[in-house]
């Protein structure tokens, strides 16, 4: 019996894949703010220690909801998911009483940090604070609903997550992960017709992804093409035999290889 894999988080330059928050060209009146806002944003990614210290300074200096934005940012380079949650949603809130521009990438934002720490009813909540905006568009929006997707996943709610990935495929037709998770549902649900299409069109975005390979091989297996699940399975460790996703395939192909000698 082969463990069960549902990928359900990806890495990305912006905790877990949500919309980083907009940088606005500076007027004359706020382009001191505004450039403070971006070098502390770039301080939390490249040094967020330094962006934490930077962000509570300018917390106490009046800096407000973007100093506040930009402290979660930090916590979320940490991936203390629960104090970045706190400090988005802060900063969302507070946005919207400024009815500042980026309310809606701020409180996706929120349910993105929600999400990747566990709180997937809350990650729900959030995310539709962002999508009732009525502002996100093209690749932002499908994100959000990607992380609506997953949240659904989190909370066992196949039927609604697969309502939402019909979303991410409209709205983000390029973007790779949305194929892959979308190919793992259908395969969890039963439908491999679906899965073996999905994973095919991440595998054309995303060529020569592990996660991808691993998943085009549990495909193969659940439906009864070993060779197929092998070949894929070996795929994921020749790509990056240090992966996450190398380490499960090279698990599969162990027990399959016990599995042929019994």
């Amino acid at each position: 019996m082969f463990t069960p894999l549902f990928l359900i988080a990806a890495q990305s330059v912006t905790p877990f894949g949500s919309p980083a928050p907009e940088i606005l060209q500076p007027s004359k009146s706020q382009g001191s703010v505004e450039q403070r806002f971006n070098k502390c944003i770039d301080l939390a990614v490249d040094d967020p220690q330094s962006g934490l210290t930077e962000a509570n300074t300018w917390l106490i200096e009046g800096g407000g909801f973007l100093a506040r934005h930009c402290l979660g940012f930090a916590y979320a380079e940490q991936f203390n998911w629960a104090a970045a949650t706190t400090a988005f949603v802060e900063s969302a809130q507070a946005a919207e009483v400024a009815r500042d521009k980026r309310i809606d990438k701020f409180w996706a934002q929120a349910g993105n940090a929600a999400l990747a720490g566990g709180d997937a009813v809350k990650a729900l909540e959030y995310l539709n604070a962002a999508l009732v905006q009525g502002s996100l568009k093209g690749l932002a929006k499908g994100l959000v609903h990607l992380d609506r997707a997953r949240a659904h996943v989190a909370l066992e709610d196949y039927p609604a997550a697969k309502a939402e990935f019909a979303m991410v495929h409209q709205l983000a037709p390029e973007d790779p992960l949305g194929w892959l998770l979308s190919a793992t549902l259908a395969r969890r649900m039963d439908d491999l017709e679906l899965a073996r299409n999905d994973i095919l069109i991440a595998d054309q975005r995303a060529p020569g992804d592990p996660a991808i390979a691993l998943e085009a091989g549990n495909i193969a297996f659940e439906s009864g093409d070993q060779i197929n699940a092998k070949t894929n399975w070996e795929k994921a460790v020749q790509i990056d035999a240090e992966s996450q996703s190398a380490r499960i395939a090279q698990k599969y192909l162990n027990q399959l290889v016990t599995k042929v000698k019994e």
